[in-house]
């Protein structure tokens, strides 16, 4: 059992994280560089995040103890979590200049105090980076591997919008290590924090490949029901839906990820896919799966816009309307969101763009409006990026409006609005006001 744990970065996963470690019991130590971030998160206690289960964590946990320095933030530390971003260069691979500036004022605290510490790496990282470049940085620093301090990779597999039921859940726990000290000692941890949890213990490497490995198989599993979509589509008594449905049946394969739609967007799965392609290439690695998985995605979107073409020439289509501009349900974040994309189509071609979303603060070019009904009456057709129990209270059909249902929202086939040709609009169906009361009731059994 750890009584003393310090956090070193509190973004969409450390501060989630940062609550749930207090759950414990243990004295949590938390620090950010971004010093508005800190002072927001004092104040709002994560609000910003929209994360469920979070409230609930933070009413039910000790206060968080905040830090404007690393030093004092690690004084007492036992183990040292670091969950800070490691954002893509421009080769595909991951950027680990922020861990590494971290570890430098770890070494010298070290160097001082001549105290050892856990590091425990939450990042995710290329395949090798913890032995090829964070065990020897430290190192020439003058500090002793597995003597002055002991790394841990131990990545969450969390999505955002579900991340506090990730951490409280997991599937199991990924840890690679070289230290059997370090490896007892977090194991213990665990026993302690969750009930009968699955604890997988690895080599450095092996741990890394995992973590990447898990997010490209996701988007592969996307791209293939993308595929199953364009193969269905030639047949006009074939329904993509019921036979991924089916397909997603088979206990080796599952129904998770077996839907046909959009392309993946997201912070996460278009990168990592980036960076397996940049570690095979390193490797000289033959790896023609990630090219066609992203080929699959990108002709996915190019669709998207050879539909958006043909409404405009074929169909006079002038305005178009988002009812939100997140990448997925249940959060806030529309970075790499394809729905974010689209906008920037549409306006391309002179397409009048609006969106609704009540619950994102950021401006875009396109013309914000304030209700749904306003983006109703202002909208030739209505995209659903996405819908949530947070929009039910305000969703309302007054007339007969083209709703574009991409990601089968809607399970009932008077909703399901997918264009399974380019030229069959006529699935590209209405929704009434007679439909209200239906339309809302559906909303409510989403998720």
């Amino acid at each position: 059992m750890f009584r003393n744990i310090s956090v070193i970065g509190l973004g969409k996963l450390g501060y989630p994280m940062a609550q749930f470690l207090s759950s414990s019991g243990a004295k949590i130590s938390c620090y950010d560089k971004d010093f508005k971030l800190v002072d927001k998160l004092k104040k709002d206690h994560g609000a910003h995040l929209h994360e469920t289960g979070l409230n609930n964590l933070v009413n039910n946990n000790n206060e968080l103890i905040y830090h404007n320095n690393i030093s004092d933030c690690i004084a007492n530390a036992e183990i040292i979590y670091i969950t800070v971003p490691t954002p893509s260069k421009l080769d595909g691979s991951f950027s680990n200049e922020v861990i590494i500036k971290i570890l430098d004022e770890i070494s010298d605290v070290i160097n001082k105090t001549k105290k050892s510490y856990i590091i425990n790496i939450n990042s995710t990282v290329q395949p090798g980076t913890i032995e090829g470049e964070i065990i020897p940085f430290l190192e020439n620093k003058g500090l002793k591997n597995n003597e002055n301090f002991y790394i841990i990779y131990n990545p969450y597999f969390v999505a955002l919008g579900s991340v506090i039921r990730n951490l409280e859940e997991p599937d199991y726990l990924l840890i690679g290590s070289s230290s059997i000290y370090a490896a007892k000692k977090i194991t213990k941890f665990y026993n302690t924090l969750y009930k009968n949890p699955k604890i997988r213990l690895l080599k450095f490497k092996e741990a890394e490949l995992t973590k990447l490995l898990v997010n490209t198989y996701l988007t592969t599993k996307i791209s293939y029901s993308n595929f199953v979509k364009n193969l269905c589509k030639n047949f006009d008594d074939v329904s993509d839906l019921r036979v991924l449905e089916s397909v997603g049946l088979d206990a080796r394969i599952g129904t998770k990820f077996m839907l046909p739609g959009g392309p993946y967007s997201g912070p996460c799965l278009p990168r990592d896919n980036l960076s397996l392609k940049k570690f095979c290439l390193d490797h000289n690695i033959q790896n023609s799966l990630s090219d066609e998985v992203q080929k699959i995605n990108s002709d996915t979107i190019e669709n998207l816009y050879k539909i958006i073409s043909h409404l405009k020439s074929k169909h006079n289509i002038s305005s178009f309307g988002f009812l939100g501009l997140g990448y997925k349900s249940n959060t806030r974040c529309f970075e790499e969101s394809y729905s974010v994309k689209m906008m920037k189509f549409l306006e391309s071609l002179n397409i009048k763009v609006f969106y609704f979303d009540p619950y994102l603060s950021e401006n875009f070019s396109a013309q914000k409006v304030e209700t749904f009904e306003e983006l109703s009456d202002k909208s030739d057709i209505i995209f659903l990026s996405y819908v949530d129990q947070r929009f039910n209270p305000i969703i309302q059909v007054k007339q007969k409006k083209r709703i574009w249902d991409l990601w089968y929202h809607f399970s009932d086939s008077k909703f399901n609005k997918i264009f399974h040709k380019e030229s069959d609009f006529k699935k590209f169906s209405t929704i009434n006001i007679d439909k209200t009361a239906k339309v809302v009731k559906l909303i409510k059994n989403f998720g």
